[in-house]
């Protein structure tokens, strides 16, 4: 967002004419390259329901949203800066910096988000196996983050690691009930 907010999982923050464009170019990219899609499950918040609206479109497929997949709650810090001059307290900035030193406040813990994870893929990824090729699912940051946590089983230490740019991409291959990375971060933007 434009202000450098920790947007969390409140629905406070829509999507910026930016982010409608890039929800447009990543649609057309996947259209340009021959994508198709089964099912689009979208966390219930508004940008990204908005995001996974845009996408479907292209495709003929409606979201089906799913609050498993929603943002990490951040309690008290949503709506507070999250630049070096305009973090609330060393705590918030210990999540992005020095995660296992993070303590929620009023919010969700990197393993309460791993759960929501876990839960996911095995309730509802795992069981479409054989019933659709391909899904995809519109979420946040720091969940995407987990859903990677769960699959590769990285490190806590290592969670905020690597380039997550906004509409990207990570393609997760789900096969005899086991889940694996093919690839990560990947941009289809046109």
């Amino acid at each position: 967002n434009r202000e450098k907010r920790i947007q969390g999982s409140t629905e406070w923050v829509d999507l910026t004419d930016y982010g409608v464009e890039l929800a447009e170019r990543t649609r057309d990219g996947m259209l340009a390259a021959g994508l198709s899609f089964d099912r689009i499950f979208a966390s219930p918040l508004r940008r990204a329901m908005h995001t996974a609206e845009i996408v479907g479109a292209g495709f003929g497929v409606s979201p089906e949203p799913n609050a498993l997949i929603r943002e990490m709650g951040f309690g008290r810090y949503e709506g507070t800066l999250m630049t070096d001059e305009g973090f609330a307290d060393s705590n918030i900035r210990s999540c992005f910096r020095d995660p296992p030193a993070f303590v929620p406040d009023g919010g969700e813990s990197f393993d309460d988000l791993l759960a929501r994870a876990r839960e996911f893929f095995e309730k509802v990824l795992f069981p479409l196996e054989g019933k659709a090729e391909r899904v995809l699912a519109v979420s946040h940051g720091a969940f995407m983050r987990s859903a990677i946590r769960y699959v590769t089983g990285r490190p806590l230490k290592d969670y905020w690691q690597g380039v997550q740019p906004n509409c990207c991409v990570h393609i997760i291959d789900i096969s005899g009930g086991k889940a694996s990375v093919k690839e990560m971060s990947k941009t289809f933007l046109l």
